[in-house]
C-alpha cells in the first residue's frame, strides 16, 4: 500500500480516536520538527492506566481511603506515585464489576531506563486497600495519543496559587477530568485500530511525520482549552475499547469549541464516529454520562508544559 494511501487510511481512524476526545493530536515527527513543536506529545512523555477490581460492598471504604491518601493539598507525591510523575488521577467505576483506575502520566525522560515499563506502574499504584484486587492480566494495554496544552496549570484547580491536589469536596473547584471508554466494532474498525497502533508506534519514533495536521491538531487542543489528553487502546477478550482520558478547563468548552469549528480534524471525525464505534453518543454529546467518578487529581508543581521541559 502506498504510503499515501496509507496514512489517509490512518488518519480516517486517528480522527476517531483523537478528534472526537479532544480531538486528533497527530503531529509531525521529522527530526528537527519534531524538536521545535509546542506540543508534547506521546513522542516526549508516555501514560498509563491501571485498574484494580473493587468489592462493590466496599465502594464508600474506598472513597474514605482516597480522600485520607489525598489529604495533604500541597502533597501530590502519594497520588502521583512513582518518581518523575507528572499527573495523575484515581477514578472509580461502580458499575456491575467496580473498578479503581490510576491514570498517570511519566515523562519518557524518567522511564527511558526502565526494563519493563507497564510492570512498574502497576507495582506503583498508589492506594493499598484490601477491597482492592488486582486485575486478570488479560487485556493488552497500548499508547495511542498523548497531548499537552503548553499553557496548562501546574496545580489541580488551575488557579495559580491553587492546590496540588484535589479529592472529595475539592474536586468542585478542580478543572474537569473524565474518562470515557468507547467500545470499537468488531471486525474491520479493529483491525484498524491495529494499523493505527503501528502508525503511532512509528510517529513516536520519528519515523513518519503527517503534514499540516499537526496545525489543525494544535488549533483544537489550544480552541478547546484541553490541558491534559490521552487514548489508550485497550484489547480486551471481548473487543477493543479506546480508553480517553481528558483534563481541561471546562467539558463544556470542548464541545463548543468542537462543534463551533470547521477544523478538518474535528469535522472528519463526525463523520467517521458512526462507522467505527458500537455507541458513537457516548463521546459526541454533551455531558459525557460516562457514569464513572472522578475520586482524586494530582499535578506535580513543575510538570512540563513543552517538550524541552520532558
Amino acid at each position: 500500500m502506498a504510503l499515501e494511501s496509507w496514512g489517509r487510511r490512518s488518519l480516517a481512524l486517528g480522527a476517531v480516536v483523537v478528534a472526537g476526545l479532544g480531538y486528533a493530536r497527530y503531529r509531525r515527527r521529522r527530526g528537527s520538527a519534531a524538536s521545535d513543536s509546542r506540543y508534547i506529545t506521546e513522542r516526549h512523555a508516555s501514560a498509563f492506566l491501571v485498574r484494580r477490581s473493587v468489592d462493590g460492598d466496599r465502594l464508600e471504604s474506598v472513597r474514605e481511603a482516597v480522600s485520607e491518601l489525598c489529604a495533604d493539598p500541597d502533597d501530590p507525591g502519594p497520588l502521583l506515585g512513582l518518581e518523575g510523575a507528572t499527573t495523575a488521577s484515581l477514578i472509580l467505576d461502580a458499575g456491575d464489576d467496580p473498578e479503581l483506575l490510576w491514570y498517570v502520566e511519566v515523562p519518557r525522560s524518567a522511564t527511558a531506563d526502565w526494563k519493563d515499563p507497564e510492570s512498574r506502574v502497576e507495582a506503583a499504584f498508589p492506594l493499598e486497600h484490601d477491597a482492592l484486587a488486582a486485575a486478570e492480566a488479560l487485556v493488552d494495554r497500548e499508547l495511542l495519543v498523548h497531548a499537552v496544552n503548553p499553557h496548562r496549570p501546574r496545580t489541580a484547580t488551575g488557579a495559580d496559587d491553587g492546590p496540588l491536589v484535589v479529592s472529595g469536596a475539592g474536586l468542585d473547584d478542580g478543572v474537569d477530568v473524565d474518562l470515557v471508554q468507547l467500545h470499537l466494532k468488531p471486525g474491520l474498525a479493529e483491525r484498524l485500530a491495529d494499523r493505527f497502533a503501528g502508525l503511532s508506534r512509528r510517529v513516536t519514533a520519528g519515523e513518519l511525520e503527517l503534514g499540516p495536521v499537526e496545525r489543525w491538531s494544535g488549533a483544537m487542543l489550544e480552541a478547546e482549552n484541553m490541558y491534559t489528553e490521552s487514548i489508550v487502546l485497550e484489547r480486551r477478550p471481548d473487543g477493543y475499547v479506546l480508553c480517553g482520558y481528558m483534563e481541561t478547563e471546562a467539558m463544556g468548552g470542548v464541545y463548543d469549541a468542537y462543534y463551533d469549528t470547521w477544523n478538518p480534524v474535528a469535522r472528519l471525525s463526525e463523520l467517521v464516529f458512526g462507522r467505527v464505534l458500537e455507541e458513537p453518543a457516548q463521546i459526541l454529546e454533551y455531558p459525557l454520562g460516562t457514569g464513572l467518578e472522578v475520586l482524586a487529581h494530582a499535578v506535580d508543581p513543575n510538570r512540563p508544559r513543552l517538550p524541552g521541559e520532558c
